[in-house]
């Protein structure tokens, strides 16, 4: 049971990096913010800022497990 949220924060942080990459995240952000580019690779970038996030507490907390 404890190591399974470092690995389902793992999980969810490479998911959330993963996401702004498909060709639909794209298309429905493009839409919504009137095809702004900018706004576009700047909301990109944080969602990889939030999946990294995640990773890095999942790998922390098996860190902190394996000790």
């Amino acid at each position: 049971m404890p190591l399974l949220l470092p690995l389902f924060l793992i999980t969810v942080g490479l998911l959330v990096i993963w996401q702004p990459r498909t060709k639909r995240w794209r298309q429905r952000l493009s839409r919504h913010l009137g095809g702004d580019e900018a706004r576009i690779k700047q909301r990109a970038n944080t969602f990889f800022l939030l999946g990294f996030a995640f990773v890095l507490a999942g790998m922390a907390l098996l860190y902190r497990l394996a000790w």
